[in-house]
């Protein structure tokens, strides 16, 4: 039985540690996700939060047919979509791309990155969430293929599409802004 599987069968039987290790074991992916697709820190941990909370209330249901991580993927894209229906302008919002700047570098180097980093997030952004949401769960999280089907519940050969689209739309906004950065 796998750690998750552990986990669930704590909360089930009454335990509410079960559910409080995995809120720590994905905290953070969860919080990268949704920040990835929306770009707001403010929203991002009320989506985040909503996340759990669906997953608290449907743990119960869960029929561990599949991996807990893919079913609890899934809850977040389709919170951080919802959200996106809601909200009219979220094309031109910025997205987040965590990058962390190795301490041997000269000083100037971290204000380029932070600037490449700021350009990256804009072209992003700009990606229709369809193709968005494919590029973060593969080049952000480092889903597979497989699991990233699993979690947009389409085929593998739609997948690679849409990553394939994602980074064609990505290099065209980051060519277009003349920074040549690609």
């Amino acid at each position: 039985m796998n750690e998750d599987a552990v986990y669930i069968e704590q909360f089930i039987a009454g335990e509410q540690q079960g559910f409080e290790m995995l809120v720590r074991k994905y905290q953070d992916r969860a919080l990268n996700i949704v920040y990835s697709l929306i770009g707001n820190d403010r929203e991002t941990e009320d989506i985040t939060q909503e996340s759990f909370l669906k997953v608290y209330h449907n743990l119960g249901s869960f029929k561990q047919n599949s991996q807990f991580s893919t079913w609890f993927y899934r809850i977040i894209v389709n919170t951080a979509y919802d959200f996106l229906r809601r909200r009219k302008n979220f094309v031109n919002d910025e997205i987040a791309i965590e990058k962390s700047v190795s301490t041997g570098e000269r000083p100037g180097d971290a204000l380029l990155i932070k600037e490449r980093d700021a350009m990256v997030r804009i072209a992003l952004a700009g990606i229709p969430i369809k193709y968005r949401t494919a590029l973060v769960l593969k080049d952000v999280e480092g889903l597979s293929y497989i699991e990233i089907s699993r979690i947009l519940r389409c085929s593998l050969g739609t997948v690679e599409s849409k990553i394939f689209r994602a980074r064609q739309f990505l290099r065209g906004k980051l060519l277009n802004s003349g920074e040549g950065l690609l």
